[in-house]
């Protein structure tokens, strides 16, 4: 699949600004690097996957969110 259609496939799911986000994106999100993005991936702690065979990582906003939120939580009990 084309990066265009991978994109134009993102946009009707979820519009223009997407709920789809790509690892540069998902680093801002959660304020880590982006060394530190991939070992969470590896690891599968987080929620990622990939749009074709050995494509780019991508995640959904609302899952990192809740991620983001259950590790917050995790921490303050």
């Amino acid at each position: 699949m084309s990066r265009n259609a991978a994109r134009a496939i993102a946009v009707a799911e979820h519009g223009e600004n997407g709920d789809v986000i790509s690892v540069a994106e998902a680093c801002g999100f959660l304020g880590v690097h982006r060394n530190t993005l991939y070992r969470l991936i590896r690891e599968e702690e987080l929620p990622a996957f990939r749009m074709s065979r050995g494509g780019r990582w991508r995640f959904r906003r609302a899952h990192l969110r809740d991620w983001l939120e259950d590790k917050q939580g995790a921490h303050r009990s």
